[in-house]
């Protein structure tokens, strides 16, 4: 049972075995083992869980959001994409959209193991794991609800720069030539991949997307996500298909929520509680 009221609250499960817990995980996916972490709420019945899914290149992991979730009743699986912090592999954005589909698969796979509720799954990312949620969520089924926190649509921005240089230029240029050093990758490889692949674009799926139950938040002073380019034109994208269960929120806030985080997750636990059956 989800109890929103939880999530400022400390419990005591003492040494209960079946006790809330964390499971370090090695996921085989199509481009080796990445590493996981699946949060589990506690009890034997089956929880509505969540695929949380961080960005580029993975500093902030929103373990907050992750905690406060499981305090609310919720699992939580967080992982890190092949060749990203440890995992292996190289990386790609294509390999960041199939080791999500892979997770998601795992979490499906394990169910009973960490008492999963196959009804209530759901997928929560952030800037590029918000990229990755709206394009698992318009290709993948067994979805029940998604959000994507100022989510970066890498297809767009690499178009925006190419067309328009100048600022749209330096954006998508600065954030790969900085993030890759912490990658099994390098920047001519990800410029590259943006060119050749055009789908990347999530504006492509806005009609598919618009079928789903999906919440888009965005941060009114994101530099890097803008939201006129990225959050808020999808938002516009989705709506153009007259969406049954679409919402987007803004705010006021820079790209991380450094000074909205209860904010955040008071939005996103609740959002989620009521997709929830």
């Amino acid at each position: 049972m989800i109890n929103l009221d939880n999530m400022y609250k400390d419990s005591e499960w003492r040494d209960d075995p079946n006790a809330p817990d964390d499971f370090t995980i090695l996921i085989d996916g199509d481009h080796g083992w990445f590493n996981a972490l699946f949060s589990t709420a506690g009890g034997t019945d089956p929880k509505p869980t969540v695929l949380l899914l961080h960005g580029f290149p993975g500093n902030e992991k929103n373990l907050d959001l992750m905690q406060a979730l499981r305090r609310c009743g919720f699992n939580v699986l967080t992982f890190n994409y092949s060749g990203s912090w440890g995992s292996a592999g190289d990386f790609l954005f294509a390999n960041v959209l199939d080791d999500t589909k892979t997770a998601l698969q795992f979490v499906k796979d394990h169910a009973e193991e960490y008492h999963v509720d196959l009804n209530n799954i759901f997928i929560v990312g952030h800037s590029m794991g918000g990229f990755s949620t709206l394009h698992t969520t318009a290709d993948c089924d067994g979805i029940k609800g998604s959000i994507a926190m100022a989510p970066y649509d890498f297809g767009r921005q690499y178009k925006l720069g190419i067309e328009n240089g100048g600022e749209d230029w330096d954006n998508i240029h600065e954030l790969i030539d900085g993030g890759v050093l912490q990658l099994v990758t390098d920047y001519d490889t990800l410029m590259t991949e943006l060119k050749e692949h055009p789908e990347y674009n999530v504006d492509t799926k806005a009609g598919i997307l618009a079928g789903k139950p999906l919440m888009i938040i965005g941060a009114e002073f994101d530099t890097c996500a803008v939201v006129k380019n990225h959050g808020e034109y999808l938002a516009n994208c989705i709506r153009e298909y007259d969406p049954a269960d679409f919402e987007y929120q803004c705010i006021p806030s820079n790209h991380s929520f450094v000074d909205k985080r209860l904010t955040l997750a008071e939005m996103v636990a609740k959002k989620l509680a009521s997709w929830v059956d």
